[in-house]
């Protein structure tokens, strides 16, 4: 089987076995889909995907709410819907709407309303005290399952899907975990699976398409089910004409969405399993999914292979692949695709961080589809790393002779330190960025330093992409030594006893606490935070905080280190009581705030016009804002 191939679910004919799961993207506007969200859904059509499964978390009911959900109980909504099916069908893709309603695993803050759900069993992770649900409750929600379905089939969706799977009642209920009832919805699986069942009942009239299921084949959680129940589920549930299959519950979602802190759950053999339980189509998924993974999944039983990050990473990935063409690869971060919509940065939607169209396909085209320069200039890029080169791969497809100096011997810039442990998923990126920027053309020189006075002035532009500089470690406050994180990464040597000092905030003291663990030391992490790395994406930081504790990390948590004492002893400070105490470590080791490298920008841009930067020349940020300002020049000069 390949992807390339057409196939049938029910009556309904497939282009292809390319398959775009639904994804929370945060376009929604009073509970009704937006021109975004269209506009998102269009691109993965465009580029490739046979069917489009979403959009994400559509409601049937009104006791679920949230600013991020769309009301599809609601006729309001169909307006917004039918142009999110006519954006798919446009590409002569299919579109199969998924519907839920959260039951335990949301909270009522958005409507002031208890949450439903099958007990009164509260979720980990929203941790609101549900109400149990009543019999009339009960039928309520059937009702909104059918009343949404029809809306789906009035807006011009192919089918549609019942979510049994993370952040859904339907899976709730299957659950020993959550299904503590003692009448007819509660007990054995038969009992279990009878609202899932009334579900499936309840819609399978309402469109003339296939109905789907989607199922957490293990939920991952303490008394939830588990991946040997799967015969016993799938005996006890039938009215769907086609499987799509996932994993976890939304306590678990760092499981659901493995990234890079993360060991994904093997979904193969229970796919499989699946698989000889059913006479249906099976959609088969990975916690990550790329195209390498597609043919162990045929293999292993699904009939169509559904993609997410891909997705979000190369929306073109599925048609590059029919011809044989490079694609852009995930490198599993969960930086913007899940932290933007679930953490620190709750209130944004969904982006990429290498691909910054991704939640701007209103407002940016692809970039297969930009125009010639008009002007096509001569243009110097300085700094191979990915700023840099996203911008010169993006300006040398546009038509620009670009020349890129790098003044290592090899390109990336942080990424080649960075590419190490848990992070080495962004060598794709470093990879990605170099391939792309050869194939465009950019005439790349290693090894060649630049000043101000060796810049030629027949450059018509010049784009400044110097990274930033590692923090200066020497000071008033740190008079005794001090080894710098990077350093660390680098190889260099410390003592037996290490106390890290977390100023950075972010992963790279996680990164360098897990670097000098792997060396055997004695190992405190402090940190003026809860705990060390607090500003990494919430996606990840528990399996981090969870792989140091489990090395023998010790952290200490809510303290500064006022002084290094030429000697060595450190004085801490807790943040909260202004008590001090006092440590003796070999090395002190800090992972600080790096700062601009600007220099070389500012005596080009005294001495001529057309000078640009980008990325942390400009200010050090995360990886998505290289990416993001490199291109956007490109796309603009």
């Amino acid at each position: 089987m390949d992807l390339s191939e057409p196939g049938d679910i029910q009556s309904l004919s497939v282009p292809n076995r390319g398959v775009f799961r639904p994804v929370r993207t945060r376009f929604v506007d009073d509970g009704q889909p937006t021109d975004e969200l269209a506009a998102h859904l269009r691109a993965r059509a465009a580029g490739g995907a046979g069917l489009v499964v979403g959009p994400a978390q559509m409601l049937v009911h009104p006791s679920a709410s949230g600013p991020t959900f769309i009301d599809a109980y609601d006729e309001d909504a169909v307006r917004g819907l039918a142009s999110v099916a006519e954006a798919v069908h446009d590409h002569d893709s299919r579109i199969i709407g998924q519907l839920t309603h959260t039951g335990a695993e949301s909270r009522g803050d958005w409507e002031m309303q208890p949450q439903l759900a099958p007990s009164a069993s509260p979720s980990d992770a929203a941790y609101e005290m549900p109400k149990t649900m009543s019999q009339s409750d009960i039928e309520a929600v059937l009702d909104g399952f059918a009343t949404a379905t029809a809306n789906l089939e009035r807006a011009g969706f192919d089918g549609v899907e019942l979510a049994a799977g993370p952040f859904a009642v339907l899976r709730q209920f299957l659950s020993p975990r959550y299904n503590a009832r003692g009448d007819d919805y509660g007990g054995d699986w038969a009992a279990r699976a009878r609202f899932v069942n009334e579900a499936l009942d309840a819609v399978s009239d309402r469109v003339d398409g296939p109905v789907g299921l989607h199922l957490s084949l293990a939920e991952l959680e303490y008394g939830g089910y588990e991946f040997g129940d799967v015969p016993e589920i799938l005996d006890a549930v039938s009215g769907f004409d086609y499987l799509s299959c996932t994993v976890g519950s939304h306590a678990t979602y760092t499981q659901t969405h493995a990234g890079v802190s993360t060991q994904a759950p093997d979904l193969l053999d229970p796919i499989g399993t699946a698989a000889e339980a059913v006479d249906t189509p099976v959609m088969g998924r990975l916690p990550f999914t790329s195209l390498a993974d597609t043919e162990a999944l045929f293999d292993a039983g699904a009939d169509f292979v559904s993609f997410t990050r891909q997705l979000l990473a190369d929306a073109e990935t599925l048609s590059k692949a029919a011809t044989d063409e490079r694609s852009d690869r995930c490198i599993q971060c969960n930086q913007k695709c899940l932290e933007a919509v679930y953490g620190h940065a709750h209130g944004g939607h969904v982006e990429c961080v290498v691909n910054p169209r991704t939640g701007r396909e209103a407002e940016l085209p692809p970039l297969s589809e930009l125009e010639p320069a008009a002007l096509p200039e001569r243009i110097l890029v300085v700094g191979g790393g990915p700023a840099g080169l996203r911008f010169a791969a993006v300006a040398a497809s546009r038509g620009h002779d670009v020349t890129l100096r790098e003044a290592s011997d090899r390109l990336g810039g942080q990424l080649t330190l960075a590419s190490q442990g848990p992070l080495e998923p962004f060598e794709r990126a470093r990879e990605d960025l170099e391939a792309a920027a050869r194939e465009a053309g950019v005439d790349i020189e290693l090894e060649s330093a630049v000043t101000a006075e060796s810049v030629e002035r027949s450059w018509d532009s010049i784009v400044v992409a110097t990274g930033a500089t590692r923090p200066a470690v020497a000071s008033e406050r740190f008079a005794g030594a001090v080894v710098d994180a990077f350093d660390v990464l680098e190889g260099a040597a410390v003592g037996e006893k290490v106390l890290l000092f977390d100023e950075n905030r972010w992963v790279i003291t996680i990164q360098t606490g897990l670097a000098l663990l792997e060396r055997d030391v004695s190992l405190e992490m402090v940190s003026s935070d809860h705990y060390p790395g607090f500003r990494t994406e919430q996606p990840n930081l528990p399996g981090f905080v969870a792989a140091l504790q489990a090395q023998g990390a010790e952290f200490t948590g809510n303290h500064t280190v006022d002084t290094v004492a030429a000697d060595g002893k450190v004085t801490l400070r807790n943040t909260l009581t202004g008590d001090t105490q006092t440590r003796d470590p070999d090395t002190v080791v800090v992972a600080g705030r790096r700062q601009a490298d600007e220099g070389l920008y500012l005596e080009l841009d005294e001495q001529r016009d057309g000078v640009y930067r980008v990325g942390d020349a400009v200010s050090p940020r995360k990886l998505d804002r290289a990416y993001y300002d490199g291109e956007l020049l490109a796309r603009r000069l």
